[in-house]
Order: C-alpha cells, then structure tokens, then sequence
C-alpha cells in the first residue's frame, strides 16, 4: 500500500485515526486506506504541509547555514 504523510486542514480540530489516537497535528506518514481516502475527500485532512511548517523548516534551514558560517564572515 502507499504511504504518504497526511496533516490536518485545522490544528483546532482533532482528526481521528483508525486505531482511535488522533492524527499529529505536525503530520505523520500513514498507509493510504480507505479510511484514509474518505479524510481527504471530506477535507478533514490534506497531503500539503500547512504554511506555518513549511516556514518553520525554512527558519531551521537558514539558521543552519548561518551557524556554519566562520566567525567574523557576513
């Protein structure tokens, strides 16, 4: 079966997993079932990263490449 990493459409709301735990609000890789497909349709969730991940990967992305910068270099 595919596996693809799901997220929430809102944060505010708690998406329900098959086992009954609730999909992380960050986003977890999950097997593409059923259940799974029904989620995307009824918009519950989406595969795209919300905004406010993708911009928190690209902080930790130039903070990297700042601190591997040698001292006194702009």
């Amino acid at each position: 079966m595919n596996t693809v990493t799901l997220y929430p459409t809102d944060k505010k709301v708690k998406v329900r997993k098959p086992d009954g735990g609730h999909l992380n609000e960050n986003g977890e890789p999950v097997v593409m079932t059923a259940f799974w497909h029904r989620r995307v349709r009824d918009g519950s969730v989406t595969q795209d990263a919300p905004e406010d991940a993708i911009n928190t990967a690209k902080d930790n992305i130039d903070t990297a490449k700042d601190s591997a910068k040698p001292k006194g270099s702009k």
